[in-house]
């Protein structure tokens, strides 16, 4: 629809409460934070004079950005040990974010309680690294287990030196190509992914010579223990062992502070949260203006939210703050407006896509309808068919379940509705043209029509480009540029008359007005003087107020620059009825080869295996070569996307909640996947059921990492 419109919300209040007010902000998820000290300094800040703003007033002059930097790592420490001890899972909850509390008291029990059980919490954190130290020990153990030898005789020998490495598979093959210039014996024990896993045995006196030649290959080295006796499978047994034991010796030391946990459960979940809210309010403080007395705090809020939030802090803060709300000026130097788009559901999949290009800037036209309809119909028009339409709906549905928070599934359903609408219009389904009636046409038996339609409508969507690119230029109230600018209204006359002169002269075979080319030429001088034209017409803008001899160079490349682009823009079109040409070429020679062969099942097999390939192969090049239309074709006529995208103020909101969420409904989503692939039983067990599992079981490792990442120590 729109880019939505900003006012500046600023905020001046006592520095004793600055972490309230920032606290209030983060929780409501709708400031985007500017530097205060710009805004303070523009031209267009005024502070009325009254006797509330007195001491704000006296203080303006003497502002200095906030310096102050609190160290959390210590906390961090304390509270994510706690955490691991006492098998609390690390939740970002709002409601222990908006009762009344004071960080530093509220830590600070928890510093003491620490004091209390240091010394047993210090000897499970050694045990619990010992037992990590000893599961790495046993997975590179594991790589020795077929030599039958104590491996105390490898890893303590007096003048060899042995190691355990691994590298990447084609620095694998560099070490292979070089093998006679290695003063080492290589033996290759294991692959793993992309990794290969090396043994090599060198001489002391040679160490630091292979050391270079290791280092040149980004190599690592897989620790082995020091003082053990026996072979790799028996040290391996004995860690396994050890291990067992220390965890019974961490649970007994667990036991032994139960009370504290039963005592402090709850304050934990909270700690957490409020840990996570203080490291966003430290951040947010760069962007603060102190003073001896108060503190000044600006952001950009979204018009439908500002006065909202207004209310929310005079409720909270009643008169002890001013508020102030200003217009968005994008003529501020040093502050400009952030960009939140605003459109319908239907369209935002899209907006994916325009941020790839770039963020609109804050008076941009949004340009996510246009994109979105001309997207889909090109996308339709070169795939358009009815059953792969169906199934890139289908993967759009199942896509959009799992992964909620991207636009990928949203945008491959969309997509797949346009391919079903034109695979009716085409009659096409599956690449056959046999099934069903075409609505409108078929492409192979109107091949010449097909590529005249394609340029024509790439001519509608460069004049729809050119009139965005007016009420774009419109915005920014640059008349001259919009007159006369390589893309402006006399360039899109020069276009007009152009098509106008090719359709004259080469379909009609007519004559043209000597009119047609003196236009043609005035245009073209008129583009190429602009700068001279503008600054004699529109004195104010300021951008063309010194025309050298090097600008009119320039404007003569870009006059031959415009006139190629014209040409080669429009022509680029006839690709979209070339692919459309191309999707029901591939089903035919795919079928001429179910043909050549005697068996029915192997026919069957050729064109489902084409099926697939189109699917995949032709589907992703059209994506592609749309996109390439839309970007180069038609957004270098109007859109600059070099705007800064709205990002509030706000902790990763509920970031562990979601991965909790998506591990319990994983089970339920997957079920009904589970009994579609069910059908694809190709042998015992079910090939569409490992399908499934895999599937199933890279989201549930993405969450449980996340949930590992949070809560180590």
């Amino acid at each position: 629809m729109s880019v939505e419109k900003m006012k500046i919300l600023g905020v001046i209040g006592k520095k004793n409460l600055l972490e309230k007010v920032l606290r209030q902000v983060i929780l409501s998820e709708n400031m985007h934070m500017t530097n205060a000290l710009s805004r303070v300094n523009s031209a267009d800040f005024f502070l009325p004079p009254s006797e509330k703003n007195i001491e704000a007033l006296e203080e303006e002059p003497f502002l200095k950005p906030y310096s102050e930097k609190r160290d959390f790592s210590q906390d961090e420490k304390i509270v994510n040990l706690f955490l691991k001890i006492f098998n609390i899972e690390p939740q970002l909850n709002k409601d222990f974010l908006t009762e009344e509390y004071d960080y530093d008291d509220f830590m600070r029990q928890f510093f003491n309680v620490y004091k209390e059980i240091s010394s047993i919490v210090d000897e499970i954190d050694i045990k619990l690294r010992e037992i990590d130290q000893k599961r790495e020990y046993i997975n590179n153990l594991k790589y020795l287990t077929k030599f039958d030898l104590d491996i105390n005789n490898f890893i303590n020998m007096q003048y060899l030196v042995f190691r355990i490495i691994r590298i990447t598979r084609e620095n694998y093959d560099k070490l292979k190509r070089n093998y006679e210039n290695i003063p080492a014996v290589v033996l290759k024990v294991a692959v793993e992914g992309g990794y290969v896993v090396l043994i090599s045995i060198a001489p002391v006196t040679l160490e630091e010579t292979l050391e270079k030649i290791f280092s040149s290959l980004n190599y690592s080295i897989l620790p082995l223990p020091k003082e053990v006796n026996g072979t790799a499978q028996e040290v391996i047994e004995q860690f396994t062992r050890n291990i067992e034991e220390d965890q019974k010796k961490i649970e007994a030391l667990k036991s032994s502070i139960e009370e504290y946990k039963i005592k402090y459960r709850d304050e934990l979940k909270k700690l957490f949260s409020r840990l996570e809210m203080e490291k966003k309010i430290e951040e947010l403080k760069s962007e603060i203006a102190i003073g001896k007395k108060l503190f000044f705090m600006f952001g950009f809020v979204p018009v439908s939210y500002v006065y909202q939030l207004k209310d929310e802090l005079e409720k909270n803060f009643r008169d002890k703050l001013i508020i102030l709300i200003d217009d968005a000026n994008t003529t501020s130097f040093g502050i400009t407006p952030p960009t939140k788009l605003k459109n319908f559901k239907i369209f935002k999949p899209f907006e994916s896509l325009i941020k790839m290009y770039g963020i609109p800037a804050y008076q941009e036209k949004d340009p996510t309808i246009f994109f979105a309809l001309s997207y889909m119909l090109l996308f339709g028009l070169m795939f358009g068919d009815v059953g792969q339409g169906f199934i890139l709906i289908l993967g759009g549905i199942i896509l959009g379940l799992i992964y909620k928070k991207t636009d990928f599934g949203g945008l491959l359903s969309r997509l797949g509705c346009s391919s079903v609408i034109f695979g009716f219009l085409f009659g096409s389904v599956f690449g056959s043209e046999e099934i069903l009636p075409a609505l409108l046409v078929r492409p192979m038996e109107n091949i010449n029509k097909l590529l005249i339609f394609s340029v024509l409508l790439g001519v509608l969507l460069i004049l729809s480009s050119y009139i965005f690119n007016f009420i774009n230029i419109k915005n920014k109230k640059a008349t001259g540029e919009m007159l006369f600018e390589s893309n402006g209204l006399a360039a899109f006359t020069f276009y007009v008359l152009l098509l106008y002169v090719i359709f004259r002269v080469f379909i009609k075979q007519g004559t043209l007005l000597p009119i047609l080319w003196i236009s043609l030429l005035g245009l073209l001088l008129a583009i190429f003087f602009k700068g001279l034209l503008i600054s004699k017409l529109f004195p104010q803008e300021k951008a063309y107020k010194k025309i050298s001899l090097n600008e009119y160079v320039e404007g003569g490349f870009g006059i031959i620059e415009m006139l190629l682009s014209m040409l080669s823009n429009t022509i680029s079109f006839i690709r979209v009825g070339a692919f459309a040409l191309n999707h029901v070429g591939l089903y035919i020679a795919f079928l001429t080869l179910s043909h050549m062969v005697n068996s029915s099942w192997g026919s069957w097999a050729i064109l489902i295996l084409g099926n697939i390939i189109i699917l995949t192969l032709e589907a992703l090049i059209v994506f592609i070569q749309a996109l390439r239309l839309e970007y180069y074709e038609l957004f270098t006529k109007f859109y600059r996307g070099n705007g800064i995208e709205y990002t509030p103020a706000r902790i990763n909101s509920s970031l562990l909640e979601e991965e909790k969420k998506i591990l319990k409904t994983n089970k339920i989503r997957f079920s009904w996947i589970r009994k579609i692939l069910s059908f694809f039983r190709f042998r015992k067990g079910g090939l569409g059921l490992y399908v499934y599992d895999l599937v199933y079981s890279y989201v549930n490792s993405r969450a449980h990492y996340s949930h590992r990442f949070l809560s180590c120590p």
